[in-house]
């Protein structure tokens, strides 16, 4: 059984943090773009320390969105697993 940070579920399916979640990493990837693009306006060399430094944890958030989503198919399947054998 997996705890989360929500302890039970809305009535109508999925609440707003569990919506959106999958487009944090785009999100975070846009903000980061906009401020390498505003630093290299303003200064042309800057931009690179902020993209290296921050870039990791775009591919981070990603990997957590990915991650979450495999331990949910592989609940979904034991769910399923259970299912089957007891209609056998």
């Amino acid at each position: 059984m997996s705890t989360t940070i929500f302890p039970q579920k809305p009535k109508h399916g999925f609440t707003m943090i569990q919506k959106l979640g999958n487009w944090i990493p785009m999100g975070f990837s846009a903000a980061l773009s906009l401020i390498c693009v505003s630093t290299f306006i303003s200064f042309p060399t800057a931009w690179v320390i902020p993209f290296l430094c921050f870039q990791p944890i775009c591919f981070m958030f990603v990997a957590t969105v990915t991650s979450n989503l495999q331990r949910e198919v592989r609940e979904l399947r034991e769910q399923v697993a259970k299912l089957q054998e007891k209609q056998v």
